[in-house]
């Protein structure tokens, strides 16, 4: 039989050492700052080495620490991931932004639940940064390129930008010229406050000034205000392609687009290969390559 450290230990050490802090670790098992230090006291007596370099309020791994957490983790996951293999019942927690979440994840998300009725998907939303949610989040969708250590991170979606009306409001007053935006309202989002500046200038007009300007605090606000003929919104194209379809928006100028990073999916890296999670992310990446060819072709 092996001899095992307890599992308790194990947990708090690789939360601790994951996270670089005893009281994020306590905060994510949801037991004290003193729990979290006695296992890892205690495991460091079952193992006889020291694992932690205590400075303070501040910890750091030791070598030993560090060889021993890159061996843990994947241990961890894989039980985690085999206990999932064999329930009746899997849950994955998904974090979204709100508008992908309103605007192309939920029109979606039917068709998965019917391929796989096994798997729950609980949905929550945000503009935190990944760094910042709660270590239960299986898969992330945001709008980061940049590469984080520890996280798996791939494209997922592409998106262009547009202005984007009400057809009823053209009939009031029309869009012949990006000049003519300077008798509408434009409609700001505060998340994506250089939107409309970036846009103008690869328009080269980037002196136009609109009649008004209204601030919303999210973006589908805004694009909702946008459908119900209040001004000019930024457009992006998967959160808009089902009302340009549908006649609720028109593109006035179409041809002039500014292209983003688009969105990712992001995971931590030793859970990329759990059965579950790579269920889901296969079938989101398949939607965004779909939805991509689709707009291409368009």
């Amino acid at each position: 039989m092996h001899k095992l450290p307890p599992l308790g230990s194990i947990r708090a050490f690789e939360a601790a050492g994951r996270l670089l802090s005893f009281s994020k670790a306590a905060d994510e098992l949801s037991v004290t700052h003193g729990a979290v230090s006695h296992q890892i006291k205690a495991l460091e007596s079952w193992l006889g080495v020291p694992l932690f370099r205590r400075m303070g309020r501040a910890v750091a791994l030791t070598d030993q620490g560090r060889l021993y957490l890159d061996s843990v983790s994947p241990a961890l996951a894989a039980i985690a991931s085999a206990s999932r293999s064999i329930s009746a019942h899997e849950v994955l927690r998904v974090n979204a932004l709100p508008a992908i979440t309103m605007r192309w994840l939920f029109p979606r998300l039917a068709q998965f639940r019917a391929l796989h009725p096994h798997i729950e998907v609980q949905i929550s939303t945000g503009l935190e940064p990944t760094s910042r949610l709660p270590a239960n989040i299986d898969v992330v969708i945001r709008r980061e390129p940049q590469e984080v250590t520890g996280l798996h991170k791939v494209h997922m979606l592409s998106e262009d930008a547009f202005p984007v009306c009400s057809p009823v409001l053209l009939e009031r007053m029309p869009l012949e010229r990006i000049s003519d935006l300077s008798r509408h309202t434009i409609l700001h989002c505060a998340a994506r406050r250089t939107a409309w500046d970036d846009w103008l200038a690869i328009a080269h007009h980037s002196r136009v000034v609109p009649a008004q300007a209204l601030e919303l605090e999210h973006l589908y606000f805004c694009l909702q205000a946008a459908v119900d003929g209040i001004g000019v919104a930024m457009g992006y194209s998967p959160l808009v392609a089902s009302d340009l379809a549908a006649g609720r928006l028109t593109a006035p100028f179409g041809s002039v687009v500014l292209g983003t990073p688009g969105y990712f999916l992001i995971t931590r890296t030793e859970r990329q290969h759990d059965p579950v999670v790579k269920t889901f992310c296969e079938w989101l990446l398949e939607e965004g390559a779909k939805f991509d060819r689709e707009t291409s072709s368009a």
